[in-house]
């Protein structure tokens, strides 16, 4: 059996999982009587927040490709992979799954898959930044509320507690300057990682370029963390913005780095256990979580429906 054949199974494996896990504990009609819940004059927000999101990247994606394979590539274009992007995440592993096909198709079109691979992961990696940023900021703001719900063995622990905190707000770092030391030592022995780091060192002497990108990607990851938040809006349930900005980007560096279905079951799972930590039913939280699902692929099927035309053509 071949590796995507793996990655298939893997995928539906881990979602179905989830969601038996899920659902033998949540009664599903509770979970449907809720979307009676919703005022349907909030979700045209939600929905022009993913629009918005996937255009603003379309021109991140357009800055970040500053190699001369790829000069004449129109953001026109770009957004047209990006929503054919959305649209195949539907079917690949975790919700980045559709940048293989942006990179596939962006390769084919300036004639290097290396310096698409590498634009397209510039973009990408900003982003994640900036939702780490993100999350700081809103974990700062309550950090106390999750020292609370914490096992007594760390919270009443200084030693551990500041290891905790060393973790949380120095982990991802230092996984990311691991990870760019191992790809520069592994560019020296296998070729192909050879030329991805090259295609990356390129940005190494256009900072500008990084930090156009880095600052658009806030904006993006905002109009990501707006989307969900005006769905529970949507359902009469508010919360603080801080906890937004610490909960929806942790919830969704887990779907981009979990195998599964666009994020089915991982990102439920995560929705009903923050959000019942604070008060918010476990129905109505995995309702909402079913809500935002249903926004995407909504959107995404556009992407689709340009994928089918483009092949006809």
């Amino acid at each position: 059996m071949d590796k995507k054949k793996w990655q298939i199974i893997l995928k539906v494996l881990i979602s179905a999982v989830l969601f038996g896990v899920i659902f033998s504990r949540i009664d599903f009609a509770d979970v449907l009587s809720n979307f009676k819940l919703v005022d349907i004059r909030y979700l045209p927000l939600p929905i022009l927040f993913i629009i918005l999101n996937w255009l603003i990247g379309a021109f991140r994606w357009k800055s970040l490709l500053i190699h001369k394979s790829s000069e004449k590539v129109t953001v026109k274009y770009l957004t047209h992979l990006y929503f054919v992007g959305a649209f195949f995440n539907n079917f690949m592993p975790t919700s980045v799954g559709g940048d293989v096909y942006k990179v596939l198709a962006l390769g084919k079109k300036i004639g290097s898959k290396t310096d698409a691979f590498a634009a397209t992961f510039m973009e990408r990696f900003t982003g994640v930044m900036a939702l780490v940023l993100i999350s700081y900021f809103g974990l700062a703001r309550t950090l106390d509320f999750w020292i609370e719900q914490l096992p007594e063995i760390i919270s009443d622990n200084s030693l551990y507690l500041t290891f905790f905190k060393f973790l949380v707000f120095f982990g991802f770092w230092i996984g990311v300057a691991v990870a760019f030391l191992l790809l520069k030592i592994l560019s020296k022995k296998i070729g192909i990682l050879g030329k991805i780091y090259n295609s990356l060192l390129v940005y190494k002497d256009r900072r500008g370029v990084l930090l156009s990108a880095f600052l658009t990607s806030f904006v993006i990851q905002l109009l990501s963390i707006f989307t969900q938040y005006f769905v529970f809006v949507s359902m009469g349930i508010t919360f603080p913005i801080t906890y937004s900005l610490f909960v929806f980007p942790v919830i969704a560096l887990a779907t981009f780095f979990i195998p599964s279905l666009n994020g089915l079951g991982v990102q439920d799972a995560l929705f009903i256990q923050f959000f019942s930590s604070s008060g918010v039913p476990v129905e109505l939280a995995l309702s909402a979580s079913i809500i935002y699902h249903l926004l995407r692929l909504f959107v995404s099927l556009f992407g689709g429906i340009l994928y089918v035309f483009n092949k006809e053509n």
